[in-house]
């Protein structure tokens, strides 16, 4: 879409940011102002955030995120999002972690003493959560129904580490597991209380004997 060039300057104006940076914001926005300026100063934040748990690559980084579009995508799967997990998308929208590997208490399909993930999933782009396929994903896969997807692994599908509301409900805050689809029915092992202690307990796989 093209911006007016009233809105481009109320947007100018309110971020201080380039006049082509304000017009891409305009655009990821849809056009809405507020959401553009939003937009705009959590990118300012996400260039001298050093916390956040992604690689410098975009590999699985979706779209700039609008607060509107993350409402849209948790009505439309039907769970709140965890704060912190909604808090890391709107700084980035999804991408590669820095640490790969978690630490589990018993052996896995993937390695006897941790899982791995290749990225954690935003919200749309190639590789974040598409709301018009995620149910059928779902039922070709046999992942659960009491939760979502929010970060992949190596294996192409077959596991998968999901929110877990069952304990919560949807409007919770859900637990981290980890979802292993190879045998006759899915094996859920619990990973982390929530995802801010799931990113916390990432690491690297020199950290283990190497397998995986």
């Amino acid at each position: 879409m093209t911006a007016s060039l009233h809105d481009l300057q109320r947007v100018r104006e309110a971020s201080g940011a380039p006049v082509s940076a304000c017009r891409a914001a305009l655009d990821a926005a849809a056009g809405h102002v507020a959401d553009a300026i939003d937009l705009l100063a959590r990118q300012s934040k996400a260039a001298s955030d050093v916390a956040h748990p992604f690689d410098g690559t975009d590999w699985f980084t979706g779209p700039p995120l609008t607060r509107t579009a993350l409402h849209a995508a948790q009505q439309a799967l039907g769970f709140r999002f965890p704060a912190a997990y909604t808090d890391l998308l709107l700084i980035r929208n999804g991408g590669s972690t820095r640490h790969g590997c978690f630490a589990v208490s018993r052996p896995t399909s993937w390695a006897p003493d941790h899982i791995a993930i290749t990225g954690i999933r935003g919200i749309g782009g190639k590789h974040g959560i598409d709301i018009a396929t995620e149910r059928a994903i779902h039922a070709d896969w046999g992942y659960p129904s009491w939760g979502f997807v929010f970060a992949e692994t190596p294996t192409a599908g077959h596991t998968v580490v999901m929110f877990d509301y069952r304990a919560c409900g949807p409007e919770g805050e859900p637990c981290v597991v980890w979802v292993d689809t190879y045998g006759d029915a899915p094996e859920v092992l619990p990973l982390a209380q929530d995802f801010t202690a799931f990113v916390a307990g990432l690491c690297d796989a020199e950290a283990f004997d190497g397998r995986g």
